[in-house]
């Protein structure tokens, strides 16, 4: 299987409170969570008005080419940042493999 993984820097210039930045995010991150299907929260600086970092994972079938993969995870991170009511500063992505000829098989346990 193929794990979609990002952390994404949002600048809210001059907000002045956490608690609506708060409020605004957990909105943000619903939509993204019931159109994407995915985990997405806040992982770093909760109480900076200003600053917000989101990590996002998705998990992706192994019949999906990886080419689909990394087109979907490109299609996340823009419509976060196409949607966001901040700017997106920092964007890292990756796509990780799990899985394969070499992983641990469980049942053997």
């Amino acid at each position: 299987m193929l794990i979609g993984v990002g952390r994404l820097v949002l600048d809210y210039y001059n907000n002045p409170s956490a608690s609506k930045k708060n409020r605004e995010l957990e909105e943000f991150c619903a939509g993204l969570r019931k159109k994407f299907n995915i985990s997405i929260l806040e992982i770093a600086d909760f109480d900076d008005p200003e600053r917000c970092v989101l990590g996002f994972a998705v998990v992706i079938p192994e019949n999906w080419k990886t080419l689909s993969a990394k087109s979907l995870v490109d299609k996340i991170c823009k419509t976060i940042d196409e949607t966001a009511f901040a700017r997106v500063t920092v964007e890292d992505v990756e796509l990780l493999e799990h899985g394969g000829p070499t992983a641990i098989d469980r049942e053997d346990d």
